[in-house]
């Protein structure tokens, strides 16, 4: 129930963001915003449901309905609680920093640096090409029969990438990462896309904010 609330509070606040209207726009910019915002909307819905179902897991297991053990193979994050587990972020981009709405400081001396469209659209998609790519290698180490829910959820997710990318014209081509994810052990693997994958559940909250805010056009005021 609280990972339910939880969801549609985020959601509340992403949406409320994402659909702001733009200032002075026209019909073919809010079209176009459209199109970044809704898919970017969709690939938080989609990472959000496969974090949920490994909680729901945990949960049947604590509530004893059935046995650690009993829990296949087949589930994505066997062997282990990923809630127990830290947050891993993409140390390739800076995306949190540079999509930093520009706050309104008052009765201060600081001053914010002017809030960069460019810088922050190429950081949001560095991080879409990184979490692609590590899934996509991810999903090719599973052997698609014996761990066919797994592939199905992982590729949840990175159509909903896919879908973003080629959906938002707002977004330049990616840079290629410096740091790319390569497996080690089908155990240490598994807790790594845990990680990784929270860590791109908090970025995706940022991005999403982030192309609520640029359609917004409230930066250019």
């Amino acid at each position: 129930m609280y990972g339910s609330a939880l969801y549609v509070l985020i959601l509340g606040l992403v949406s409320r963001s994402a659909v702001a209207t733009p200032v002075r726009a026209t019909r073919s910019v809010q079209s176009e915003c459209a199109h970044c915002t809704a898919p970017a909307r969709n690939l938080l819905t989609s990472i959000m449901s496969v974090l949920d179902k490994s909680k729901l897991v945990v949960n049947i297991i604590l509530c004893n309905l059935t046995q650690p053990e009993k829990v296949g193979s087949n589930t994505l994050f066997h062997g282990f609680n990923c809630t127990d587990l830290g947050v891993m972020m993409n140390p390739n981009t800076e995306t949190a920093s540079v999509c930093q709405p520009i706050q309104d400081v008052k009765c201060s001396d600081e001053k914010t640096s002017p809030f960069s469209e460019t810088k922050c659209l190429q950081n949001i998609a560095n991080d879409l090409d990184y979490h692609g790519s590590m899934l996509t290698e991810y999903v090719s180490t599973l052997d698609p029969k014996s761990n066919s829910e797994s592939v199905k959820e992982l590729q949840s997710i990175t159509d909903s990438i896919n879908n973003l990318q080629q959906s938002c014209k707002l977004l330049p081509k990616p840079k290629s990462s410096k740091d790319k994810w390569t497996p080690t052990s089908s155990f240490e693997d598994r807790k790594d896309l845990c990680k990784q994958l929270k860590g791109f559940q908090v970025r995706t909250i940022t991005i999403n904010r982030a192309l609520g805010y640029i359609c917004s056009g409230e930066y250019k005021k």
